[in-house]
C-alpha cells in the first residue's frame, strides 16, 4: 500500500492554527487533493490545533498522511503534551465554545483520540469520496 506522510512542529501559541492551515493547504494541493477536502481539512485541523493550544502543553505536532489504493484516504493527526482525553461536550445555544469536536464528528469520516508516550493525539479521516 502506498503512503505519503508529512509533519510539522508548531509553536504552542495563537499562531499555530493559522500555520497549520497554511502548511496543510500547501501539502494537500501538492498531493492533488480535491478543493472540497482541502476546505474541510482546513476547518477541522484549525479546530484540533486550537484545542491543543488551549488545553494541552508543549509543542503541537501536525501529521498528514494520504494512503490506500490510489492514495484515496486522508488522515490528519494533531498531538500535544499531556495525557488528557478530548471528548465531545454537550453545549447549549448560549455556550460560546465547546463545539470543536462536534464539528470534527460531523464533517469527518471518522475521528478518535489516543495517548502515546505522554502525548495526546487526536485524528480525523476523510475517505476517498471527498479526497
Amino acid at each position: 500500500m502506498d503512503t505519503r506522510t508529512v509533519r510539522i512542529d508548531l509553536e504552542h501559541d495563537s499562531s499555530a492554527p493559522r500555520t497549520a492551515r497554511l502548511f496543510l493547504v500547501k501539502v494537500l494541493r501538492g498531493w492533488g487533493v480535491s478543493s472540497e477536502a482541502i476546505e474541510r481539512s482546513q476547518l477541522l485541523v484549525s479546530e484540533l490545533v486550537s484545542n491543543a493550544v488551549l488545553h494541552g502543553a508543549g509543542p503541537v505536532q501536525l501529521r498528514a498522511s494520504k494512503a490506500g489504493a490510489g492514495l484515496g484516504a486522508l488522515r490528519i493527526e494533531v498531538s500535544n503534551g499531556g495525557r488528557g482525553r478530548p471528548r465531545m461536550r454537550r453545549v447549549t445555544n448560549e455556550d460560546l465554545c465547546g463545539r470543536g469536536l462536534l464539528i470534527v464528528d460531523e464533517l469527518s469520516d471518522g475521528w478518535g483520540t489516543k495517548n502515546i508516550d505522554g502525548r495526546t493525539l487526536v485524528w480525523f479521516e476523510l475517505n476517498s469520496s471527498v479526497v
